[in-house]
């Protein structure tokens, strides 16, 4: 990883923790594209997890308090064998097409009008993991995928930032597991750079944390679905781009 990379994802890993600390989504995407110029596809994917874990760990320290513990435990149920399998399926499977599907769900989320005063069923969230597991090890960027489902409920802003930060890092985690014992990726050799881009993911986290406080509740529900119309929309037309030219 040359000097000039380097120096240009440290600038990324804050301005992209400063969005998910306000958001809870947007910054691993922003982290992710930025990363795939600097180093190869097979080498992003776990840089990104790790430099992810790290900037999501800082969040769940920060809102620790507003984290909906009974989505978490759900949530976590599946993450290792999604990972596990996606791991095994990782040569299997176009990254291109699922990441136009996962688009695609994102916006229909955005686009259906929701009832009122209804959730969905907290169960959802044990096949949520699986899931967002499975498609990280082939796609990277779920966290849009994740951030759609508590469109269905009604969870505070804090509350989505900061327990969508724990299923993050307990997702970032299993990957890494993975990467490591089945798939053999040589996280040492780029430990100083994952250990500088975390801290500069920390710095962000606490940037975020006195943006969002300022926020008011209608404004951030707008913006948040606006964010992810916007996210699943690139998604699909970087595909149909890159399958066109």
């Amino acid at each position: 990883m040359s000097t000039g990379g380097l120096i240009v994802l440290m600038f990324t890993a804050v301005v992209a923790s400063v969005i998910s600390s306000v958001f809870g989504l947007a910054g691993g995407a922003i982290l992710f594209t930025v990363l795939t110029w600097v180093v190869s596809i097979k080498e992003a994917i776990p840089i990104h997890s790790g430099v992810q874990l790290i900037g999501n760990t800082s969040r769940v320290l920060v809102y620790i308090r507003e984290v909906r513990w009974d989505i978490v435990w759900r949530f976590v149920l599946l993450l290792v064998p999604g990972a596990y399998l996606g791991g095994l399926f990782f040569g299997y499977f176009h990254p291109l097409l699922l990441e136009f599907l996962v688009g695609a769900f994102i916006l229909a989320t955005v686009l259906i009008p929701q009832p009122k005063h209804q959730s969905i069923h907290l169960n959802v969230f044990i096949g949520v993991g699986f899931v967002s597991s499975f498609l990280g090890m082939i796609v990277a960027v779920t966290g849009p995928f994740i951030a759609s489902f508590f469109v269905f409920n009604n969870v505070t802003k804090e509350a989505m930032v900061g327990t969508k930060s724990v299923c993050q890092a307990l997702t970032q985690l299993s990957k890494i597991i993975v990467f490591s014992s089945v798939m053999k990726f040589d996280f040492t050799s780029f430990a100083f750079a994952l250990l500088l881009l975390g801290f500069m993911a920390v710095i962000g986290t606490f940037i975020g944390k006195k943006i969002i406080g300022k926020i008011s509740d209608k404004k951030y529900n707008h913006l948040n679905n606006m964010l992810l119309g916007s996210i699943a929309l690139s998604m699909m037309l970087k595909v149909i781009l890159t399958l066109v030219l």
